[in-house]
């Protein structure tokens, strides 16, 4: 039996402010899973073996990766069975325009779909594109089971977490498999790296995190119990690997590739105190010379200084905090984020972090349906606060309802389901779309531009020092913070931008004519509005004004 797997093309708004270049690791846990059971597999990661590929896909949308053409010619005529990676649903009319060109190129290999956005819209995806399967969650054993029935080994009604449609095109799913319990390398091989074009991700250097070096993302445990309304992952099983597994595989990876920075992927990495420092343990234990850090974020209820301590003793040099919103009616109501959270302990962790040397980071998300402009100014000024306790910097994300949560039942209940290109604005600082009825699209891009603006401004005052060091290591070509890996990466999209004049056609054929858009819009913007306040102007505060459901 040999299988295609594919990481499509990524899609992003050409006013989108940044955009990450990440290994898949889970296709590359499905190819590993299935090599070890006797599946040859071929892994086409469109993203990874073309970069600075880029393809109009809408207007101001682009597709950065292998077009569809290239990716066609990289299948391999005699696979039994194609797959395709569909993590987030804005990607999903990319994706569904893929499936249909691999299907009219090779009319007779079934194609599943599988991740985030096809699990909760299969129906969708199997009466309006092109795939013949979509397996529903963990996909490593109903993976292993299809390629099994494609092989005559078992009936089709035998494969777990599977929908299909019957002869008559109803559709039918079948009951789901148990979680993987051992996700230990025994029984889950480390990730098919080997199959992934690794040195085009580490000479790209624009990772989830921050990277200075050789780096690449990891993963020590897989879901999260918490019941978040705005998380697809909500109320999901904890399974954690052992400290010395993962220890075992960044050990691997400084063999194989070099590899000296590890970014860890994990859902909610720090739920457990003792195993985190078990971890930490190991890495010290074993004498790794490591740097690491926690781009997806840690959950600061269960962290306090002696776990920063042993964090920070065994390389972590950046930390991310998720406080999510300033307003606590918004956490305890409208985002059910759980009873632990405090925004005091939140801060005091920010501050200690910062004593200690660490970098941190904190992420917010504006739009939650139900959030009022009162809510949006307690996070302003928490935000603040971050600044003068020493947070390095923030990134304020407009919501987007996800399948399978309960903020996108509100959302299509209140309004219809949203347009999945629509999405895209969640990094977007050019537009935005409201799904609360108290705010309004052009209030919720003002709250936007003064969050950054007000952050950053208080950062300046109460952290001077802090910010000569980030234009130092700017012009140095060095990254301590996402921040300063976005200005890096613009510094070099730039560069780029003064060919145009040399070869026009070229550089509008180029990665770097799609993101000049986005990099000038942002700095405009946000030049204006310092500018602005520097003259004694203060931002737009007519906020209250209107109301009502601000759809684009």
């Amino acid at each position: 039996m040999k299988i295609a797997l594919i990481n499509p093309p990524q899609i992003f708004s050409q006013y989108q402010i940044a955009t990450g270049v990440t290994p898949p690791l889970g296709a590359a846990y499905l190819a590993s899973y299935c090599i070890k059971n006797g599946i040859e597999v071929q892994l086409i990661d469109a993203v990874g073996e073309g970069p600075d590929v880029v393809t109009p896909f809408r207007e101001d949308i682009f597709l950065r990766g292998l077009n569809t053409e290239g990716i066609l010619q990289r299948i391999n005529p005699d696979v039994g069975l194609i797959g395709i990676s569909n993590l987030f649903s804005f990607a999903y009319p990319a994706v569904q325009e893929l499936a249909r060109a691999i299907k009219k190129r090779f009319p007779n290999v079934p194609i599943v779909a599988g991740g985030a956005h096809p699990t909760h819209m299969y129906e969708e995806v199997l009466n309006h594109g092109a795939a013949d399967f979509v397996i529903r969650g963990e996909g490593e054993i109903p993976l292993l089971e299809l390629c099994r029935h494609l092989a005559g080994e078992i009936k089709l009604h035998d494969v777990p977490s599977l929908a299909y449609r019957d002869e008559e095109g109803e559709i039918h799913t079948t009951p789901e498999a148990p979680r993987l319990k051992d996700l230990n390398s025994p029984h889950l091989p480390f990730p098919a790296r080997h199959l992934l074009p690794m040195e085009n991700y580490i000479s790209t250097q624009e990772p989830h995190g921050t990277s200075n070096g050789r780096w690449t993302s990891i993963l020590s445990s897989r879901g999260c119990p918490y019941s978040c309304t705005f998380c697809d992952i909500r109320l999901t099983r904890w399974v954690v690997r052992s400290a010395s597994d993962v220890v075992d595989e960044m050990e691997h990876c400084q063999e194989q590739w070099g590899i000296n920075e590890f970014h860890f992927e994990d859902d909610n990495m720090t739920l457990k105190r003792d195993r985190l420092i078990e971890l930490c343990d190991e890495i010290l234990k074993r004498g790794l010379k490591v740097r690491w850090q926690t781009p997806n974020g840690i959950r600061a209820s269960v962290t306090d200084r002696e776990m920063l301590l042993k964090m920070k003793a065994s390389g972590c040099c950046h930390i991310t905090l998720a406080p999510e919103s300033g307003s606590q009616r918004v956490l305890r109501d409208l985002m059910l984020k759980g009873n632990d959270f405090s925004h005091e302990q939140l801060l005091n962790l920010g501050r200690e972090a910062h004593q200690l040397g660490m970098k941190v980071a904190a992420y917010f998300i504006m739009g939650t349906p139900g959030e009022k402009p009162e809510d949006l100014e307690l996070t302003l000024s928490y935000a603040k606060e971050l600044a003068r306790v020493g947070v390095d910097e923030v990134a304020f994300s407009l919501l987007i309802p996800l399948p399978g949560t309960p903020i996108w039942e509100q959302v299509v209940r209140d309004f219809g389901q949203p347009d999945y290109l629509d999405l895209l604005i969640i990094d977007d600082l050019n537009r935005a779309v409201s799904w609360s009825p108290y705010l309004t699209a052009d209030q919720l891009k003002t709250f936007r531009r003064r969050a950054y603006v007000g952050f950053y401004l208080t950062r300046i005052l109460h952290h001077p020092v802090s910010v000569i060091k980030t234009v130092l290591n700017i012009f140095r070509g060095l990254a301590e913070t996402k921040t300063e890996s976005y200005l890096r990466t613009f510094l070099k999209r730039a560069r780029w931008s003064w060919r145009q004049k040399e070869n026009p056609v070229h550089f509008r054929s180029s990665a770097q004519y799609a993101y000049s858009g986005s990099s000038l819009k942002a700095i405009s913007i946000v030049t204006s509005d310092i500018l602005g306040w520097m003259r004694g102007r203060t931002l737009p505060k007519d906020i209250n004004e209107k109301t009502g459901a601000g759809r684009p």
